[in-house]
């Protein structure tokens, strides 16, 4: 009806008169707010920063106020956040928005945030000597994500199995003097190769054996 034209029409014995027209202007009843689209979890590596958007119908002027872990985020006050840089005490963080107008107000599910920490090698593999026949350890320690994994690497090349923080060789030979051992650790925020640490072989000692014994002799005086 928002538009409609009135007029009243007015008769009597001398005659009809119209009246001006009058409009009649309907405005839609305001309708409160309510979210179309949530805010989504987010997984980002520490440094990295986080961004959390929410969709969101009804009678404009709408307001938005976020909060982290239900404490309200001075100046967060858009249809969308992003978080400063991130650290790992950021991780778990559960970010929600309150949404008004004048009709009412509407809160969002909350969206958990994933903060990964890079893997850190805090104990490097220390080079070891043996004896041949023996067998050597090698060893890494590293802080990081959960799920961390390991792969040792003999020269190089990636020794199949070697997938725990520690490494024992087979028993050695002398032709595994020199050799040198790494591992790559790796979590869902990357990997990282520690130090190589070199083998030495040394040769078992001997005792001395005769393998030709003196022979007798003739001689002429």
């Amino acid at each position: 009806d928002s538009g409609a034209q009135f007029t009243v029409v007015v008769t009597d014995s001398t005659g009809t008169v119209t009246s001006d027209a009058a409009t009649l202007t309907v405005t839609a009843a305001p309708l409160a707010p309510s979210i179309t689209t949530q805010p989504a979890s987010r997984t980002v590596t520490a440094g990295q920063m986080a961004t959390f958007t929410v969709t969101v119908s009804g009678t404009s002027p709408l307001s938005y106020q976020w909060r982290k872990n239900g404490a309200i985020i001075n100046g967060a006050t858009g249809s969308s956040y992003t978080t400063p840089a991130t650290t790992s005490a950021d991780n778990g963080a559960q970010y929600s928005v309150i949404v008004l107008n004048a009709v009412g107000s509407v809160t969002s599910n909350a969206a958990a945030l994933t903060v990964n920490t890079p893997v850190t090698i805090t104990g490097q593999p220390v080079s070891q000597s043996v004896a041949a026949g023996q067998t050597a350890s090698f060893s890494v320690t590293a802080t990081g994500s959960s799920s961390i994994t390991y792969q040792w690497r003999k020269n190089g090349v990636n020794i199949s199995g070697a997938t725990a923080a520690a490494y024992t060789t087979p028993v050695t030979t002398t032709a595994d003097n020199g050799v040198l051992f790494s591992a790559v650790v790796t979590s869902s925020a990357g990997s990282v190769t520690s130090n190589t640490a070199t083998l030495t072989v040394t040769a078992v000692p001997v005792a001395p054996s005769i393998t030709t014994q003196p022979a007798n002799r003739t001689v002429t005086a």
